[in-house]
């Protein structure tokens, strides 16, 4: 499997999480220390003093300051050191630690790994549908014990539904119809039609459907590790819009480590205003994907106990996964040879 990219945004925490203590992360094995200045405005540094090396986060939030809970030595947003209680000169640059850019946007708070000059807000994703008006919104997030490819490979390849997600997303239909797939640039596209199908059970929650839907799985992967899905389902045979999605699914999947990931999800929609169907579409993704990270973590034990067998394989299934895996493979090889 390959590394991680470092000039890209990655996920670090959803903005709810981030309230008045600080909140350690670790992305693309760097340990991240994030808190919020009197502004509400976020700032992320090392979460690793450099004093005796005990990590910030666990420390708190003094003005617009972080202050290592062991001896009180404190660093602003830009991660100077600003104060040494013990002594009254703070020796220029000396403890000093790494700044990483952060932003606030879509009910995420996402951090720029790689060099600072180059973290433009416009490579966000767009996950507009997280705080827009006239859509409902419910968050998860899950530490999965599993590489970050391998839940990219899982939201690709939904033919898996009938098969993990039997009493929530699954339904006739799925492993019957192909995907289409096609890319532009760095962005896979896919598309699975399922007409003239019984609702699964999220579409009787939400919609109340009385008979057979014509149903569809619109993908879009955004490296490195952004998947939008924007799941339809209309009356069998219907002439409704299907502009207007059923229901959609955002999902940031930060690799913390080369075995483990942090992932973000949230699900929106904007055809049923009920909170009560919102609360029961949030338990029924939040069941699923508990359900996925049971099957990828026995995964990732499966290929750390057998590291000379052979690579993982690939089925028609698999398109859009194997495409997302070699546009990753070629970023990487461009970044480190200093390639745009």
């Amino acid at each position: 499997m390959v590394g991680f990219l470092s000039n890209q945004w990655y996920a670090a925490a959803t903005a709810q999480e981030l309230g008045e203590k600080p909140l350690g992360r670790r992305i693309c094995n760097e340990p991240i220390a994030m808190f919020r200045r009197r502004d509400g405005s976020v700032a992320a540094v090392t979460d690793r003093c450099p004093h005796r090396k005990v990590p910030l986060s666990i420390g708190c939030v003094v003005g617009d300051d972080i202050q290592c809970a062991y001896h009180g030595f404190q660093f602003n947003g830009s991660g100077a050191c600003t104060l040494i209680p013990s002594q009254k000169d703070v020796p220029t640059g000396a403890f000093d630690i790494r700044s990483f850019p952060a932003v606030e946007k879509y009910a995420l708070i996402f951090v720029w790994m790689g060099d600072p000059g180059r973290a433009d807000p416009a490579l966000l994703p767009d996950f507009h549908e997280n705080d827009s008006p006239g859509w409902s919104a419910a968050h998860g997030y899950l530490r999965v014990a599993a590489n970050y490819q391998l839940l990219i490979d899982n939201l690709l390849d939904l033919t898996h539904l009938p098969f993990v997600h039997k009493t929530s997303l699954a339904g006739p239909g799925i492993v019957e119809n192909p995907i289409r797939v096609e890319v532009a640039g760095d962005i896979v596209r896919a598309r699975r039609d399922m007409p003239n199908v019984d609702p699964a059970p999220i579409h009787r929650v939400l919609r109340h459907f009385p008979g057979k839907i014509d149903r569809y799985q619109d993908f879009e992967f955004r490296p490195p590790v952004y998947i939008h899905l924007n799941l339809g389902a209309n009356p069998a045979g219907s002439d409704e819009d299907r502009s207007i999605p059923h229901h959609v699914v955002m999902n940031s999947l930060t690799p913390e480590t080369e075995t483990s990931t942090h992932y973000f999800w949230s699900i929106a929609q904007c055809v049923n205003p009920d909170p009560a169907v919102m609360q029961k579409l949030y338990e029924m993704n939040k069941m699923a994907f508990d359900e996925d990270t049971g099957i990828l973590e026995a995964q990732q034990a499966a290929i750390d106990a057998d590291p000379h067998g052979p690579p993982l394989g690939a089925v028609a299934g698999d398109h859009a996964g194997v495409l997302a895996r070699r546009i990753l493979t070629r970023k990487l090889a461009e970044e480190a040879a200093g390639t745009p």
